[in-house]
C-alpha cells in the first residue's frame, strides 16, 4: 500500500525543490551574515529575503508532495523563485537549479488515476442524451459504470433501473 502511495506523487520534483530550498536558505543566511559586515543593514535586509524566498520553496516542495494535486500551482511558485534566486545567487546557483528542474518535474506530473476508479464512458455523437453506452456483454449503467448483461432490466451491480 504504500509503494502504491509513493508512485501517486512527485517524489523527484519533491526532492530536488527541497534540496533546492534548503541551498536558498543556507546562501541567505551566508549573505545575511557576509552582507551586513560589507554593506551594513542592506546587506542584511538582502539575505534574509533570500532566506523568505527559501522557505516559500521549502513550503511549495512540501505542499507538492501532501497534495500533488495542486502540483501546478506549487511548481509554478517553486519556478518563479528559483529564476529569482538564481541572479542573486541564493542557493549558491547549485540550489537554484536544482529547485527550477524539480518546479519543471512537478509542472509535467501527472497524476495517476484512483485504483477503483474508472474512466468514463465514452460518448458518441450520434448517441442519444441520457442513454448508456453498449458494452461487449450489453449494456454499461450509467448509475455506477457496471457492465450489464443483455436483456437485463435492472443493473446488477446497483440495482439502478435501465
Amino acid at each position: 500500500m504504500a509503494r502504491r502511495d509513493m508512485a501517486d506523487k512527485p517524489t523527484a520534483a519533491f526532492v530536488l525543490s527541497l534540496i533546492g530550498g534548503i541551498l536558498i536558505i543556507l546562501g541567505g543566511v551566508a549573505f545575511a551574515i557576509g552582507f551586513s559586515f560589507v554593506f551594513g543593514s542592506a546587506g542584511a535586509v538582502f539575505g534574509v529575503i533570500g532566506v523568505i524566498m527559501g522557505l516559500i520553496v521549502l513550503l511549495g516542495a512540501i505542499m507538492l508532495y501532501q497534495k500533488p494535486q495542486s502540483h501546478t500551482m506549487w511548481g509554478v511558485i517553486i519556478l518563479v523563485l528559483s529564476i529569482i534566486a538564481f541572479p542573486a545567487a541564493w542557493g549558491f546557483g547549485i540550489g537554484s537549479l536544482l529547485a527550477f528542474i524539480g518546479a519543471i518535474l512537478a509542472l509535467v506530473y501527472k497524476p495517476s488515476m484512483a485504483a477503483g476508479a474508472m474512466p468514463p464512458p465514452m460518448m458518441s455523437s450520434s448517441m442519444p442524451m441520457g442513454s448508456a453506452p453498449m458494452g461487449s456483454m450489453g449494456m454499461t449503467c450509467k448509475n455506477c459504470g457496471a457492465s450489464i448483461p443483455a436483456g437485463a432490466t435492472r443493473c446488477p451491480s446497483c440495482g439502478a433501473n435501465l
